[in-house]
């Protein structure tokens, strides 16, 4: 495999951000379609309970998974740019190390915590002892297939393109997969199988490129590489431990609705959620792709190349993301209940009313995905950190009231809420953040 040398550092610009979005929905957005497709063949083959089995231990792998999963790339990208500008090979590789260091300690702990996860909550799942073991197998090949680090590698090097051919890898491998399933005879471990293939080859894939792309960047941790990394990039710590725990409960709190659905409603609502928000996260994909093209235009601004200025930035992406949000919201209303019908048959058109909620939900996120990168670059971690928990609280408050007295709808409105004040109080933070940097 030849070596590909790194593209020259450029400045942070709107260019910049909408080239880096298009090449990540190249990916993505391939990935959002597939999903769909994909998504009604494990509905259609499972059925209503064989389905809402497989959401609760995919939910359950997840969880797991986004509680101990550092978000390397993010600290690959935020110092790795500073380094890149300045020409710091060396200290660019032992950065590389040790945020792989931090994947690998995150992958083993949750290993560990996976098995006790599935022993102590899988009774009150409903699983028996197959289930058991499909759950902790899923989980195990989703933590060690590990790549948020060469995602950061491609990043920082600006090679979003062959990023979005990595991603797309995913959804290729679970819908050929699913077609075999299906073909074969649809059960939950066969589909399983296929979601877990597909993680594993991605991360090998991912790894493939960012040895290409930064081969001098990667190598194995070595001792002394979280001392160097410590002092060669003051607030690392701080930085990781805010980005993580802020990372942590996002994706914690998502999974934990579907498995307290499953828990208190039973394993069909769960699915009938799972599914909705698929759906309504499909259409909103773009919410993730901006936050992420974002990070990196914001970091490359914030590192001091030349540019366009910070709030300039800010600006025209909050305006994209309105844009897109109104969209979304229009196409739930027009298209949403018979695309519902389409994708998982009439048998689940009775989730049309969480659909809707949790795509406006989505919408929201959308609305707002320029604030929480704009504190992350600015290097107010603290505040995100402090507002994501404020969001994890008011979510879980609000499941504690609607749940019980309203099922899985009560569900669907709590994260509705959530979306609503998480989007309040990170528009008034970030412009704050961005006003006080110009």
């Amino acid at each position: 495999m030849t070596y590909a040398p790194p593209a020259p550092p450029r400045g942070g610009s709107i260019g910049g951000f909408l080239r880096n979005t298009l090449w990540l929905l190249a990916g993505r957005g391939t990935g959002a379609v597939l999903g769909l497709v994909y998504l009604g063949l494990a509905t259609r083959g499972l059925g209503p309970e064989g389905f809402g089995r497989f959401v609760l231990i995919l939910g359950m792998g997840q969880a797991v998974a986004a509680l101990v999963g550092f978000q390397t790339w993010q600290i690959v990208v935020r110092y790795g740019a500073l380094h890149l500008k300045a020409g710091e090979d060396a200290a660019f590789a032992r950065l590389v190390a040790c945020s792989l260091g931090l994947d690998w300690a995150g992958a083993i702990a949750g290993c560990l915590i996976a098995a006790g996860a599935v022993w102590l909550v899988g009774p009150y799942l409903g699983w028996d002892a197959a289930d058991s073991r499909a759950a902790l197998a899923f989980a195990i090949v989703l933590l060690l297939s590990v790549r948020s680090t060469a995602i950061g590698v491609l990043r920082a090097h600006d090679r979003y393109a062959l990023g979005a051919a990595a991603d797309a890898v995913t959804p290729l491998v679970r819908m050929a997969g699913a077609v075999v399933v299906v073909l074969a005879g649809a059960t939950v471990g066969g589909f399983l199988l296929v979601w877990a293939l597909s993680e594993a080859v991605t991360a090998l894939v991912y790894w493939l490129i960012a040895r290409r792309v930064g081969r001098a960047a990667l190598r194995l941790p070595r001792k002394g590489d979280a001392r160097w990394a410590m002092r060669e990039n003051p607030g690392l710590w701080r930085f990781a431990a805010g980005v993580n725990a802020g990372a942590v409960l996002a994706g914690v709190s998502r999974q934990l609705v579907v498995l307290l659905i499953g828990m208190f409603v039973g394993p069909v609502a769960a699915g009938g959620y799972r599914l909705a928000n698929q759906i309504g996260q499909a259409l909103a994909r773009a919410a993730d792709l901006l936050s992420r093209a974002l990070f990196g235009e914001l970091a490359r601004a914030h590192a001091g190349y030349a540019g366009t200025a910070l709030p300039d930035l800010f600006r025209h992406a909050t305006l994209v993301a309105a844009g897109l949000a109104g969209t979304i919201v229009l196409l739930l209303v027009t298209v949403g209940r018979p695309a519902l019908g389409l994708i998982a048959g009439a048998d689940y058109l009775w989730a049309y009313p969480l659909l809707l909620m949790l795509g406006i939900a989505a919408a929201l996120d959308v609305a707002g995905v320029s604030f929480e990168p704009a504190l992350l670059a600015t290097g107010r971690v603290g505040r995100a950190l402090t507002l994501r928990c404020l969001t994890a609280t008011l979510l879980f408050a609000a499941l504690a009231g609607l749940l019980p007295a309203w099922g899985v709808t009560g569900a669907a409105l709590a994260t509705l809420l959530a979306s609503a004040a998480g989007l309040l109080l990170f528009g008034a933070s970030a412009r704050a953040a961005v006003r006080r940097q110009a």
